[in-house]
């Protein structure tokens, strides 16, 4: 995607002639009203075709929502072709969907959170510009009236609160008015907690608080949370109770100090690892979940079942597979930079070599980034600055040779942190869950697609399906429900055997019977960890040697 980015620049500096390099690209992101955004393109002479930064299937996606309001231009694949010398004007619809990287238009009660990497442009016409535009905006730190401009070289990657009315209020931090007071009182007790903690055993780190934008959302199923951690720090919370139980407490303490870890870390450094995303998605969950363990957000007891399940899961969803076999897709899909990240980085700075503490090491690391410098991963987390040392955890798991599964069984038998379990009821409503979906991945062309809720599993119906040809919402197999029964997964074995189908219980009082010529391998143990065991040898200084 980059090299093809590259040759588009490159051929229209070829093709333009030296007048129009002098020449300035304006881009005005505006908000028009609650439901839309204004978008506009000051286009230079002789400027016929310029590149989106977003490009690929992503960001061609995203601008088939644009509405085009004049002819100066019209955005084709990935370039903005235009007979030059207009200005080029989109309407953007508000939209709650992310696609690709940061949302773009993201509306809130009274305003709405924009992101300017959705439109920004190669600067092969000239220098490209970008401006905010709404009676109230709050940007990198400041609150500005009426027009709001980034700096130039961070213009194209910039976000920004934008508001209908001028605020009043004496903090930049946004929270919409449908979330609870406890709600908005938890949020700022993690945020300030997380950021306490994190600054004083991240010395190294450089800080900068972001302001929050927490917004109310609904989508199907029950209670989730979604967001990004850049200067505007996103914090949605879709189908959010007024009166949260302890799992909602749980979910948005986890979700919150997440976010907030991520402001300890560079994004955009690490993209040089072929590992990046685990770096960047597991260093941010190891941060909050040490960081919850410290401030008695998280109980001992449930920090070790958060442990258990997140690898219980990596090594589920990796299906047979070595890390380096995974694809992209099959790792942002699955979740597994996050799922696998978490034990990732528990086991491999639990079983580090010499002196330091675990957050020392991710202090260094992270600092010899900032220095400029692309430190070995494994080596800086294991080892430190130990001489005659030699990395044994993250060069076997995320390596090209046997499955993650067998990987992980080989550490945790080495460094003795966590032993074999049966499967708790959560693990058997997982394996469950991907029981179903390998039932509609084999109906469905290879293609899956479904949402959890308390009750049970919504199927998205798909022309390719041979059984799925409309949305269904199944609430039992079997005649068991679909999840919290020990019963249900041996019930789906069972009916495959002997019938080649699986019937699941629809909502509305239906059936759907779907084909099974092999069912699921349901598990009979997990890892579970010694949490004491690991929670010391994490906290103390020396290592394991």
């Amino acid at each position: 995607m980059k090299n093809s980015l590259r040759c588009l620049q490159l051929l229209g500096i070829a093709l333009l002639p030296f007048a129009a390099h002098a020449a300035n690209v304006d881009v005005d992101i505006k908000l028009a009203d609650a439901n839309y955004l204004e978008i506009s393109f000051a286009l230079p002479e002789h400027c016929t075709a310029l590149a989106f930064l977003k490009d690929g299937r992503g960001g061609q996606e995203i601008r088939a929502a644009w509405q085009k309001q004049n002819d100066c231009a019209t955005a084709e694949g990935d370039l903005l072709k235009s007979a030059g010398a207009c200005t080029a004007r989109f309407r953007v619809p508000a939209t709650m969907q992310k696609i690709s990287g940061y949302p773009g238009s993201f509306p809130a009660p009274g305003g709405m959170y924009v992101h300017s990497s959705n439109y920004a442009l190669a600067d092969s016409c000239g220098p490209v510009r970008y401006r905010f535009q709404a009676a109230d905006i709050v940007m990198n730190g400041q609150r500005y009236h009426d027009t709001a401009t980034p700096p130039a070289a961070t213009g194209g990657d910039t976000s920004a609160m934008l508001m209908l009315t001028p605020q009043n209020s004496a903090t930049l931090d946004y929270f919409d008015p449908r979330l609870s007071a406890a709600t908005v009182a938890r949020v700022n007790e993690v945020a300030d907690g997380t950021i306490a903690l994190l600054s004083k055993q991240l010395p190294l780190a450089v800080f900068t608080r972001p302001a929050i934008a927490a917004i109310g959302a609904s989508e199907p199923g029950g209670p989730n949370v979604g967001g990004d951690a850049s200067n505007i720090l996103r914090l949605t919370f879709f189908n959010w109770p007024q009166t949260m139980g302890p799992g909602e407490q749980e979910l948005l303490t986890t979700f919150v100090s997440h976010e907030f870890s991520h402001r300890f870390q560079l994004r955009d450094a690490v993209d040089v690892y072929p590992d990046s995303r685990l770096i960047n998605e597991g260093g941010a969950e190891f941060l909050r979940w040490l960081t919850s363990i410290q401030k008695g957000w998280l109980s001992r007891q449930r920090a070790a079942a958060q442990l258990d399940k997140a690898l219980a899961e990596c090594t589920l969803y990796t299906e047979g597979k070595s890390w380096r076999a995974l694809t992209p897709r099959e790792i942002g899909g699955q979740r597994l930079e996050y799922l696998c990240g978490l034990p990732t980085y528990v086991y491999s700075l639990a079983a580090r070599q010499g002196r330091g503490t675990a957050m020392g090491r991710f202090d260094r690391f992270y600092h010899q980034l900032r220095q400029g410098q692309v430190p070995d991963f494994a080596q800086a987390l294991e080892c430190g600055d130990t001489k005659a040392c030699t990395p044994q955890v993250l060069p076997a798991l995320l390596s090209s040779g046997p499955t993650m599964e067998q990987q992980w069984n080989e550490v945790l038998r080495k460094t003795g942190l966590a032993t074999l379990r049966p499967p708790s009821q959560s693990l058997r409503d997982r394996m469950v869950l991907r029981a179903v979906v390998k039932l509609m991945v084999d109906d469905c062309a290879g293609r899956s697609g479904t949402t959890e809720t308390p009750e049970g599993i919504i199927l998205d119906g798909m022309k390719v399906c041979k059984s799925i040809h409309k949305d269904s919402y199944a609430t039992s197999i079997e005649g068991h429900p679909v999840f919290g029964d020990a019963a249900t997964g041996a019930a789906m074995k069972a009916a495959c055997l002997a019938r080649h189908e699986v019937t699941l219980g629809l909502k509305d009082g239906g059936k759907l019977v779907m084909p099974c010529q092999e069912p699921y391998a349901m598990r009979e143990a997990f890892y579970s960890v010694d949490i004491e065991k690991t929670l010391a040898l994490l906290l103390r200084e020396q290592g394991t040697q």
